[in-house]
């Protein structure tokens, strides 16, 4: 690495066929960073001085992954895209299947560091590149992630506390009150929030308008198609996790699942989408052929969720909105 910053100082640049990748293990408090072009591996802090020291001698146009880790990686990933290098944020289960792929003697910040810069020079070009969100965006993206933290928690509790009987159950029910209370604020913040936003509320408004489709599906997909421009409804699909993976050999062809990637708070948003629009008439109609076809309900509700997915997709590209006309019967909103 030291040798590829005398290079720079010395005008010796790089073209972009062979520009530099770093791999970066984010920590906390501190970071991990390895260059495919040599073995030296250096650490400095989590703090924006740091890293932008770091940045500024770098030469232009690097290559620089990560994974994502809640929101320890945004000040990396923003410094570094705007210094102009190609950022990468990687899902940590892909980067977690790779790193085991390479046999490596054990687990440590080094070897994960190493590993990164691996996937980014080999798998890379895979990706998207990394855009950094608007403060409204951050805020709302924040504010589902913990919304699913809460619903969790409070699905828990409630189950746990199900066979117990009411004199034993009553300490528990004020907090089971409080995770509801804890969900309404957080529903009406969101709301304000996407008012605030001309852009996201215009496509949320447009996205309700799907049948079973309602304010916490709408902002999740509103924000989710304002940031990533998909090139067709399959891509939007396979983002969710929502696309049937195949496992077949030779004459072998087992029975396919979801791949469940990506946000699985989103995934279950869609599926409970999909429950809702099958209470009306021309959703429940499509779901009983798929019954009568053999399949088992939650797989008949996984085509539907993908169907709505393809719709919003179409929303979102003709900014139309779903045409309620050809409903029958009401429907409930989730």
């Amino acid at each position: 690495m030291y040798a590829l910053y005398r290079y720079a100082q010395e005008g010796r640049l790089m073209d972009r066929s062979s520009q530099l990748n770093f791999g970066v293990d984010v920590g906390k408090h501190e970071l991990v960073i390895a260059s495919r072009a040599d073995q030296h591996i250096i650490k400095i802090a989590n703090q924006p001085e740091a890293i932008g020291g770091w940045l500024k001698r770098l030469p232009p146009d690097c290559r620089i992954g990560m994974e994502a880790t809640g929101v320890y990686h945004l000040q990396l990933a923003d410094l570094a895209h705007a210094a102009g290098h190609q950022v990468y944020v990687f899902n940590p289960r892909t980067v977690a299947v790779y790193l085991k792929s390479l046999r490596s003697r054990g687990k440590t910040d080094i070897l994960d560091a190493r590993g990164i810069v691996r996937y980014v020079q080999n798998e890379a070009d895979e990706h998207p590149l990394y855009t950094p969100s608007s403060a409204t965006e951050r805020s709302v993206q924040t504010l589902l992630h913990r919304r699913h933290q809460v619903v969790k928690q409070r699905a828990a509790l409630r189950m746990s506390c199900q066979s117990l009987d009411e004199l034993t159950r009553a300490p528990f029910d004020p907090l089971l009150a409080a995770f509801d209370q804890c969900l309404r604020k957080i529903d009406t913040q969101l709301r304000q929030l996407v008012r605030a936003d001309g852009k996201l509320h215009a496509l949320a408004t447009r996205l309700r308008s799907i049948p079973g489709v309602g304010p916490l599906i709408s902002t999740a997909l509103a924000l989710r198609l304002s940031r990533h421009p998909y090139r067709n409804s399959d891509a939007l699909v396979a983002a969710l996790g929502m696309d049937p993976r195949p496992h077949q050999s030779g004459v072998s062809d087992a029975p396919r699942h979801l791949s469940k990637q990506g946000n699985g708070e989103e995934r279950r948003l869609i599926y409970m989408a999909a429950v809702s629009a099958c209470r009306c008439a021309l959703w429940r109609e499509r779901f009983e052929q798929l019954i009568a076809r053999g399949l088992p309900s939650t797989a008949a509700h996984c085509i539907i969720a993908r169907k709505l997915l393809r719709i919003a997709f179409a929303i979102n590209k003709k900014r139309q909105a779903y045409s309620v006309e050809a409903l029958s019967g009401n429907c409930h909103a989730t």
